[in-house]
């Protein structure tokens, strides 16, 4: 009976016939068919060949996942909170990328698990170092969600879904950040009625500053609607002009002569309302709101000159006239910010034993970029005036300005930032949004023109000491690659 050759014997007759290379005394000596020696023979090449095979690398193996229950739940997480990616989105990937399935339920559970974690983080910082903050309310399906942000560290104090958002609303959440010792110096948001009260009665010593971006962002709008219908009073001129083409190769001609005429003034009229605007908000914005830039006096003139000139065309359009009339009532609070930066500058001045005004021309020249010739000259001009002080000025102008904020931009970047994570068909809970304000603070700046924001996240640099990563914070041993 014919037995079956162990491996050790298959292997002994591959490398023997390897070696001698003759198969038939191979075959003889270990009483086999000389198939049997040609499979082994072949077997024992095949192996040494891919021995020696250069491996591809993108095949190449990088580094071994263990996937258990507790990684799954940072990818869910993760997920939801990076990718602000939908639950179902999540099912997806779970299935195409590790064959696991998991359901809806078991997602929501582990983000509203999240969520409790995240609410043990909501009054553990003290927000005495709030020297100044930023406030807006966004709105999402009809409900005013309440933010208040650190200026310096970009931190959100507080996020809170409200019904409403009078005095009384905004009071209630003050009051709570005041227990955490929220007392900021100054603070800078819109025009909202409820909470300029909240601000004015539970923080009284608080300066009540109101921004810049606000209004700038309707001037721009503005002249963009007279653009825009400058350009569609031009079509509509161009159009009759290959109509009035058409009717005199007829001879009909003077058909549309007296139409014409009209679209041709209608079109002048357009253009010089839209170049005379265009001009009076590019003043405003750059000349007057703009820091750097000229003396508080200098900025009222030109400020009440600009009024002038826009209450000439105001009855041109209802929407010139309301514009109008927003900067009649914004005037002192507009110009407020100029004000504070002029008692710094006469502080400058008084140190270094110059004019207000000098530390003023000072100031203006930071508005040009340092690298054009238009710079240098007006920099040549007042270092030949101040000496050897001037450097020492520029420096602390720069430092005045980049302390007096004029703009909620802060607080609208947030916004952006937030807006991802409300979906516009559901509404989203008072937890979510608490988990979500946890994040926000606590993932680390991915850029930032600011050197003392690089690599940090928001509540690392409103405390000064490091922490640990989100997901660890959240109970989670994060993955690590072995070395």
């Amino acid at each position: 009976m014919q037995t079956r050759l162990s491996p050790e014997c298959k292997k002994f007759i591959g490398l023997q016939v390897i070696t001698a290379g003759n198969i038939a005394k191979v075959s003889q000596q270990n009483q086999v068919c000389r198939n049997t020696v040609y499979t082994q023979k072949l077997r024992v090449q095949a192996a040494v060949n891919n021995a020696f095979l250069e491996p591809n690398p993108e095949e190449q193996i990088l580094f071994h996942l263990p996937v258990t229950k507790p990684f799954l739940r940072q990818v869910v997480l993760g997920m939801s909170l990076i990718c602000k990616a939908s639950y179902r989105n999540i099912q997806t990937l779970l299935n195409d990328v590790f064959d696991t399935q998991m359901s809806l339920g078991t997602i929501f559970n582990i983000n509203d698990a999240a969520c409790h974690k995240a609410a043990k983080y909501k009054a553990s910082y003290c927000l005495a170092s709030v020297k100044q903050s930023a406030s807006d309310e966004i709105y999402h399906r009809n409900k005013p969600h309440l933010a208040v942000v650190d200026v310096t560290s970009r931190y959100c104090a507080s996020l809170a879904r409200e019904d409403g958002r009078d005095a009384e609303t905004w009071s209630i959440h003050l009051l709570d950040l005041i227990e955490q010792g929220f007392d900021p110096d100054v603070n800078i948001s819109d025009y909202g009625s409820g909470m300029v009260c909240a601000f004015k009665e539970v923080l009284p010593d608080t300066e009540h500053r109101f921004d810049h971006f606000h209004l700038i962002k309707v001037c721009k709008e503005l002249v963009r609607y007279l653009k825009n219908r400058k350009k569609s009073a031009l079509t509509h001129q161009n159009k009759l002009l290959q109509g009035m083409e058409r009717a005199k190769q007829k001879r009909k001609g003077h058909t549309l002569s007296v139409k014409l005429a009209h679209a041709s003034k209608a079109t002048a009229r357009a253009e010089d309302l839209y170049r005379h605007v265009s001009t009076l908000s590019s003043w405003l914005q750059y000349d007057i709101l703009q820091l750097p830039g000229h003396n508080p006096i200098d900025r009222e003139m030109l400020f009440d000159f600009v009024m002038e000139e826009l209450s000439t065309v105001a009855d041109s359009l209802p929407r010139i006239a309301a514009f109008v009339a927003s900067l009649k009532h914004q005037k002192e609070n507009l110009l407020a910010a100029s004000h504070v930066l002029n008692q710094e500058f006469q502080q400058i001045a008084a140190r270094y034993r110059v004019t207000a005004q000098d530390v003023w021309d000072v100031c203006y020249v930071t508005r040009y970029d340092n690298q054009t010739p238009k710079y240098h000259n007006k920099v040549d001009a007042l270092a030949s005036q101040l000496g050897s002080r001037f450097e020492e000025i520029e420096e602390e102008v720069l430092s005045a300005i980049a302390a007096t904020p004029r703009c909620s931009s802060i607080v609208e970047n947030f916004n952006s930032r937030l807006r991802p994570y409300l979906d516009p068909r559901k509404q989203i809970t008072s937890k979510r949004l608490e988990l979500v304000r946890f994040y926000l603070n606590h993932q680390v700046f991915l850029r930032s023109e600011h050197s003392y924001m690089q690599g940090k996240t928001p509540a690392e640099v409103l405390t000064g000491t490091p922490h640990p990563n989100w997901l660890e914070m959240m109970g989670f041993k994060r993955f690590k690659r072995a070395a």
